[in-house]
């Protein structure tokens, strides 16, 4: 009961700070559009993310808490410190120098990417690579911090990092080619107030001794291989946008832009509460697993997957029936048409579907990690991205299609890891499990083809009649059917 209620504690800061970001971020692809549109602009902006956003991938960024915690965890107390100052300078200083290699291909680079103002790439590119820099070496302090069960001050950095992008945003917008300048200006500077600055302050709250020292290169290796298999394999679940930006350079103007719109709105609810839960309860995932509390572990995991699965899916009928709506309130100002508003709608209404597997997977690929399981999760991914990757070259250039065959990917990958997933020797989809999901499923399609069968139109009343009717009607069919992980009402 004291973990339950000290993970519920975590997930509520980190939902409120991640809540409050993802909104600053909403606000900002507001302003983007608002300021830039769906125009070559924004899709060299697009462009310039993508080798500073695979370097991040590259180096297991995105999984330094995962990998760091594990390892921390097996240290004595009195040497946690000088272990953890031995990586962190370890690390970044790879990363700069990977970063400074990639810097100095800039120009070669663009003509890779098809890159059409390769002036505006190259301007900005620097800008953002770096920017990389901050963020790899935020993350391995904020690791430190989830160590230590705190996330107050790393839940501000995404806060301050999108403020400063609008700021400076705001303070160039005179044209998109302005705009797109500061965004990348403002980048560079979120990145070292929000995710250094800051996250030094908050590994001293959190107890860091920092001092100066030479790095082990022993630790940065154990650290390397143990790793490895996260930096060797990059998963279609943080790919999918890659591809996008890849593939979408064959299109027309705009078009990555568009998937870039599309997406942002798609992964707002993810970002509040899937990510806000798989980063909070994993500390307490990987205790119960040190503990051997394996039952415990299984039950927390089960009831984790069923709620996302129940709340996402609701998510994805009322964003898919009310698509046109939400891009045009969202959206439609400034540079950013009512075609433009048409065009988006239609890429959202597809990428909406991959909010479940997105939710999920938050929490079932951290079940593999917490087990330092790393290699089939990895490999799996490698392998769909790889298969996906030929799919999309080999296919029509279709904006929608690719949509489609990468949001099936993520389902794949999804189902592949849940069927696969164990605790020692528990299988973790038993008949239980199963049946409930089952049962939700059944829900989802049931709601989904009832709302289906009005055919709203797109407007504040539907929208509004879609998200009632959804909200309803799953806790009207929750109540009446009985769930093993899903308790609400009578079924307390």
């Amino acid at each position: 009961m004291q973990n339950y209620k000290k993970i519920l504690s975590s997930i509520s800061i980190i939902t409120i700070a991640y809540a409050s970001s993802r909104l600053l971020g909403f606000f900002r692809e507001i302003l983007l559009a608002n300021w830039a549109g769906v125009s070559g602009e924004t899709d060299v902006l697009d462009l310039a993310f993508i080798i500073p956003d695979f370097l991040f991938y590259l180096s297991a960024g995105g999984y330094l808490a995962i990998t760091l915690i594990p390892l921390l965890g097996k240290k004595d107390s009195k040497d946690v410190n000088n272990y953890f100052l031995s990586l962190l300078y370890g690390l970044s200083t790879v990363f700069v120098v990977l970063s400074s290699i990639g810097y100095l291909f800039k120009t070669q680079i663009a003509e890779i990417l098809n890159v059409q103002n390769q002036t505006l790439f190259i301007e900005i590119f620097g800008l953002i690579i770096f920017s990389q820099v901050f963020f790899f070496i935020g993350a391995i302090l904020m690791s430190y911090q989830y160590f230590k069960e705190e996330f107050k001050y790393a839940a501000l950095a995404p806060i301050v990092y999108n403020a400063t992008i609008i700021l400076f945003g705001w303070l160039n917008s005179s044209d998109p080619t302005s705009t797109i300048k500061g965004f990348a200006l403002g980048t560079l500077i979120g990145s070292i107030l929000g995710h250094l600055v800051i996250q030094i302050f908050g590994a001293k709250k959190s107890g860091l001794e920092i001092i100066f020292l030479r790095f082990k290169l022993s630790d940065v290796k154990n650290y390397i291989v143990i790793s490895f298999p996260l930096i060797l394999g990059q998963s279609i679940a943080v790919m999918d946008e890659q591809l996008f930006r890849y593939f979408g350079s064959f299109l027309s103007v705009g078009s990555i832009a568009t998937f870039r719109y599309a997406r942002r709105v798609a992964f707002l609810p993810v970002g509040i509460i899937a990510q806000a839960v798989g980063v909070a309860s994993y500390p307490f995932l990987s205790r119960l697993f040190q503990k051997n509390k394996i039952d415990e572990l299984d039950l927390l995991v089960k009831k984790q997957i069923a709620y996302l699965y129940l709340i996402s899916g609701g998510i994805v009928i009322i964003c898919f029936f009310s698509s046109e709506f939400i891009i045009q309130m969202i959206y439609e100002r400034g540079a950013f048409t009512n075609s433009d508003t048409l065009q988006v709608s239609r890429v959202f209404q597809i990428i909406s579907l991959g909010i479940i597997p997105w939710s999920i997977n938050q929490i079932v690929t951290r079940s593999f990690y917490v087990q330092q399981q790393f290699w089939f999760p990895v490999i799996t991914g490698t392998v769909i991205t790889l298969v996906s990757f030929v799919i999309l070259l080999n296919i029509d250039t279709d904006g929608i299609l690719y949509t489609k065959i990468i949001v099936a990917s993520l389902y794949v990958y999804l189902s592949i890891l849940l069927l696969n997933l164990k605790f020692e020797n528990l299988k973790f989809v038993n008949k239980d499990f199963f049946v409930d999901l089952t049962k939700i499923s059944f829900l989802l399609i049931s709601t989904f083809t009832l709302i289906n069968f009005f055919n709203f139109e797109s407007n504040l009343l539907s929208v509004s009649t879609v998200s009632l009717s959804t909200v309803l009607i799953l806790f009207v069919s929750l109540n009446l059917l009985k769930f093993k992980y899903i308790k609400i009402g009578k079924n307390k």
